[in-house]
């Protein structure tokens, strides 16, 4: 054992190794020993920290009276793989509720909503109290077709790929021998093309147009600000005047919020960035300075995977009512479609203020590497996935443009042409 993790278990109260696996004890009401079960979890720093966060868990618990109420319940959240429990799970409500429990510590709040969410769509269509043997493909297939009557692909997909991650953990515990999705038909794309992947940005005539009929300064910057940045709405909204340097035109993304408006860090890796910032952005962050400056700092919590949070301490630069951090990540709820519809423009999502800040740099010569590490994508085959086909058909006469910079003729476009006549 090398002498970090050795320190890291004697700080670790209550966790302790065992057979070569980590081990918990905790003290159940009644009792004046301990019991003693193992994590089955390998010695490791990282897993120590999940041991000390899923005994915090179970001692909250056990004094939340959950032991008192359901001891039965108890057992199966926070020892699901224990044969002795398992054995009582049959349901795919059993195995929804397995999943939460064993994965709360490491996923996003959004993520979690997102499994609660789906959970209750199944149970909508009948599906959650089926005994998990008897659920095939057919029955999934079945359920498939009856939701794409109302939602759209995909919304369905994102809800049938966490079903899917449940029917896993019931062959993992040899519940089931095959996941029922191995035999489920494919449905192509094309036949159902979602609205989420059309790619309808802005022309910057339409959003003046649009800023035009925007008489709230607050929203009138946050647009243009997205418009011009390229930056997430939630990454708008925990963005701190610590977090940028006018002098220089750069700010650096570091935290998002999640939907119950709390900080965490950037959607990956690659988001956490910094952001070279066009003029227009810059002038719609200056006009927010008599805003929210000079207000004092706030000590806000950062949440982080397994339960993990740290405290610092910032001066948010967008600002909801009455000067509170915003508390919801969408750009704008209230108000939007009412402004479309004065400026006389067909109705899109505001996310298409970020694909428009990408077709504008795009539609200008940016170098899609360049515009990657704006927008925070780890590389630019997103730039090329998603903006490939839009380019092609707002840019007809392309070819053209690149022949012109290369100093060669093509008679072939339609600029060429009218030259010629």
């Amino acid at each position: 054992m090398n002498k970090k993790i050795e320190e890291k278990l004697k700080k670790a109260t209550g966790v302790n190794i065992h057979g070569g696996k980590l081990r918990i004890h905790f003290k159940l009401p009644g009792n004046l020993r301990y019991t003693k079960k193992s994590t089955g979890l390998t010695v490791t720093e990282n897993n120590i920290e999940l041991a000390k966060n899923r005994l915090a868990t179970i001692n909250l618990d056990i004094a939340s009276n959950l032991f008192d109420i359901d001891p039965n319940f108890f057992w199966r959240k926070h020892f699901p793989t224990d044969n002795k429990y398992a054995s009582e799970r049959t349901t795919l409500s059993d195995y929804f509720n397995s999943y939460e429990s064993i994965r709360e510590n490491e996923l996003s709040i959004s993520r979690l909503s997102s499994i609660g969410t789906a959970k209750r769509w199944v149970e909508k269509h009948g599906l959650l109290k089926y005994d998990i043997k008897k659920i095939t493909h057919i029955e999934i297939e079945l359920l498939r077709k009856r939701a794409l009557t109302t939602l759209k692909l995909s919304t369905v997909r994102g809800y049938l790929i966490i079903v899917r991650q449940v029917l896993d953990e019931a062959v993992k515990e040899d519940r089931i021998t095959l996941n029922p999705f191995l035999k489920v038909r494919k449905i192509k794309q094309e036949t159902d093309p979602s609205e989420d992947d059309v790619i309808n940005p802005f022309t910057q005539d339409e959003l003046r147009r649009l800023l035009s009929v925007v008489h709230s300064q607050k929203s009138k910057d946050l647009i243009e600000f997205m418009a011009w940045s390229g930056l997430r709405p939630g990454e708008i909204k925990a963005l701190a005047w610590e977090d940028l340097d006018l002098e220089k035109g750069i700010l650096h993304v570091r935290y998002n919020i999640n939907k119950k408006g709390q900080l965490k860090p950037p959607k990956t890796t690659a988001s956490i960035r910094t952001v070279e910032l066009m003029p227009v952005a810059l002038e719609a962050l200056k006009r927010q300075r008599e805003h929210s400056y000079m207000l004092p700092l706030i000590n806000e919590t950062v949440h982080f995977k397994h339960k993990k949070t740290k405290q610092v301490e910032r001066r948010r630069i967008f600002l909801g009512l009455g000067n509170k951090p915003y508390v919801k990540p969408e750009l704008i709820t209230i108000g939007w479609s009412d402004w479309l519809r004065k400026a006389k423009l067909p109705y899109r999502p505001t996310y298409q203020l970020r694909h428009t800040f990408a077709s504008q740099m795009l539609m200008a010569g940016a170098e899609p590497i360049w515009l990657a590490k704006q927008l925070g994508h780890k590389d630019w085959g997103m730039i090329r996935k998603i903006y490939g086909k839009w380019i092609a058909e707002e840019r007809p006469d392309h070819r053209g443009e690149i022949a012109r910079k290369l100093g060669q003729s093509d008679p072939y476009t339609s600029q060429e042409t009218n030259t010629d006549s």
